[in-house]
Parts: structure tokens; sequence; C-alpha cells
């Protein structure tokens, strides 16, 4: 259990070094494993859990892969492993077991590959029994549950025999994420035709002429612009790019709507984050359909300033490492904040008084979570149950909380 107690410090001042994109990072590992290996020269490399899963797996593609929490690299691997023929049997934690595959598995049987479910049905663990059959050239894939579906079709289409056409079905969300792929496929040589709903991979090989530096992570940033609002602040945050592509850069947009300012900076080719009087709105309207990994961080920062809010977009948070609805409702309601569900879609927040003079917070082995609800040791002491979630995304996230929280 970690125990943080009242942050008594009047102005947050430093600099912050962000963990390298998860998202990105993840695409460019299968990217550079489809390649030759020599093509693809990759730098700043996530040093996430989840990042670390996937290079294992990628390195010693046999036998028995567990991905323990891991949805995406999982994901992302099961295609790959499905096009290279490799008899393997992919497997996770109880959280991951929750997570929906069936999707892909059923996009991947349409390309003739053959895979068994080893427990429950549409669910991990499972094993495959035959690779891709090379001359297949379209696929559906309904991408509603999660983008990642597509993501990762479209990463391997390079390889079949006549490239692939994919139709997707289903409302797609995490829409930045898609990009965000067709983005690294195009920095490697494939460029993608979509139309609407349909996406043709032309045959290719990925190569990149110059080394591939991935650029630090705004989901991570976000964390970081949170504090901003709960204390006078001069942060800077380096390599954090202020043209990204990365969906989560939607942040930045949410805290200038607070007051924060976010600049460019020549100093650390990064950002500048300064916040001194914020310009706080009675209510807010915040749509998590394309960027949903945000509905923590925004959550906890509006209860923390008591900014009443209506969110929409909501419906697959509950697909996520935990039903996030239902672990910030928990977390939150404590603090004075209840989340009201108006549908399975649209949640209202809105305020009581808190009853407690401390916070114990519950991570639900949720690293966005655990992230989140460390804004109110600004206003109370707080213990959160399982610190150690964070390995996820961000290890180095509470020594660096505590070193801009606490140290003069």
């Amino acid at each position: 259990m970690l125990e943080l107690p009242l942050v008594k410090k009047h102005i947050l001042d430093g600099s912050i070094d962000l963990p390298a994109s998860k998202s990105i990072s993840h695409r460019y590992l299968i990217i550079q494993a489809l390649a030759n290996a020599k093509s693809i020269i990759l730098q700043n490399i996530s040093s996430s859990n989840d990042t670390l899963l996937l290079q294992k797996a990628l390195m010693h593609p046999t036998g028995h892969v567990d991905f323990e929490d891991a949805g995406t690299p999982m994901r992302f691997f099961l295609a790959y492993a499905a096009l290279k023929d490799l008899r393997v049997i992919i497997s996770g934690n109880a959280s991951l077991k929750k997570r929906p595959v069936a999707p892909l598995v059923d996009a991947l049987s349409q390309l003739g590959c053959r895979i068994i479910y080893l427990e429950k049905e549409g669910c991990l663990p499972l094993t495959i029994e035959k690779g891709i059959d090379l001359h297949c050239e379209s696929v559906t894939i309904d991408s509603g549950m999660s983008s990642q579906f597509l993501s990762a079709l479209l990463l391997i289409g390079p390889y079949l025999n006549h490239g692939l056409n994919i139709i997707s079905t289903g409302e797609l969300n995490s829409q930045p994420y898609i990009d965000l792929t067709l983005d690294a496929m195009r920095v490697c040589g494939v460029s993608v035709n979509r139309q609407s709903n349909q996406y043709n991979v032309p045959k290719s090989s990925y190569v990149a002429s110059v080394p591939l530096i991935v650029e630090a992570d705004w989901s991570a940033a976000a964390f970081v612009l949170a504090w901003a609002t709960a204390r006078k602040s001069k942060i800077e945050m380096p390599a954090l790019s202020i043209d990204s592509k990365q969906g989560d850069k939607v942040a930045k947009l949410f805290y200038e709507s607070l007051g924060v300012v976010i600049n460019a900076s020549n100093i650390t080719n990064g950002i500048s984050v300064i916040s001194d009087d914020l310009n706080l709105p009675k209510q807010i309207h915040f749509d998590f359909t394309h960027t949903p990994d945000m509905f923590p961080v925004i959550a906890a920062t509006c209860a923390y300033l008591r900014i009443k809010a209506h969110f929409t977009g909501v419906k697959n948070l509950v697909l996520k490492e935990s039903n996030r609805i239902e672990a910030m409702r928990y977390n939150l309601l404590q603090v004075g904040a209840n989340l009201n569900s108006i549908n399975e879609n649209e949640l209202l927040m809105d305020f009581v008084v808190p009853s407690t003079d401390s916070y114990a917070f519950k991570s639900y082995e949720d690293h966005r979570i655990a992230m989140a609800c460390s804004i109110f040791a600004f206003e109370k002491n707080i213990t959160i149950d399982k610190a150690s979630v964070v390995q996820k995304s961000f290890p180095d996230y509470w020594p660096l909380f505590l070193k801009m929280a606490y140290e003069s």
C-alpha cells in the first residue's frame, strides 16, 4: 500500500521525463518483427511492462506466451503469430481473460487460420493450430469492441501474397489509434488506401531509411497536466511532441480549457506547462468515444476541481483493465463526487460534501485508476492499495510524483 500525505507545496516547478509512447512502440515492434531486422532501427522504445511483454513474445515466440494484463500486445501478437504460423498457446491473467478477443479470432479464421479456445469460448487462453492462408485477399472485422482488432490486421496486411482488403464493421471507437497505425505503416513505407470503412493494404515490405525515435507519451502527460490544476506550476516535459498524432493529445485541449497554458518548448524539444489562475467552467462535456484512456484522469480532475460534468462515449470502458466506470464511481464517491449513469454510454457527475478526513483508493489492478486518484493527495492524506500497477505504462510515476510534489 502506498501512503501519500497531503501535499503542502504551493508551487510545482521542474522537468518531468515521460515514458516513451506505449502505443507507438507496440506498432513499431510488430513492424520491425515483420521486416528484415536490419531495415528498421528503433530508438527510445517504451520501458512499460506491456512493451516488455511484447518484446519477449517476439524474441521467443514459442510454447506458452503469457501476456499478463497486456491487451494491445496480446492482440497484435495474435495476428502476427497467425501470419507466421506459430504454434503457440497465448494466455494472460484473470483480467485479460475477461477482455474480448473473439472478433479478431473470427477475422483470422476467415483468412484460413484455425484457433482453438482452451477454456471459455471467445476468451483466452487459446492456441493456434494452423496459420493464415497467405493467398487470402479480403476479410471482414467487427471493430465495435476495440480498434486494436483492426490495427492488428492492418499491421500484418502487407505480408499476405496479394496484400489485404479489410472491411470494418460496427461502430469504430478510438479512431485516433487507427490513424496512429496507418501513420506508423506509412513511415515504414506502406501506404494504405482507405475509403470509408474499407482499407486496402498493398502487398509490400516495411523499411525505414533512418532510425525511428519513439516520442514521449501523451497518455502519461495527462496525469502531469492534472497536477498543474492542483497547484501553480511551471513544468517542462521533454520529447513530448505538440504536433503528435497520438489521440490522447486531446488532453492538451481539455487542460487548456481549464486555464493551463501549454506551449512548445524550444529548450527541451517538448512542451512547457504553466498554470497560475485557472479559469474553471461551471460544467463541462467530454466525449470519450475515441480517447477512452482519458476517462480516469479527466473524471478525477473534474472531481478534484468540483466541476459538474457530462461524459459520453463511455460504454466500452467496462472492457478495459478494469470496469473503469465502476472503479472511478467507487473511488470518487468518498471524495464527494457522484458518477450517475444516464444510460450505458452517458454519465453525469455532481457533488456532495466529502465525509472522510482522508481517502483510501482502490486501484482495481488498473494503472490509470491508481494514477488518476493521486491528484487527491493535493487535498488530503491518501492511500492507494496497489501502487505497483503503474509498471504497466508509467514505471517511474511514483518517484516523479514524490519528487515534484514533496521535495524542495
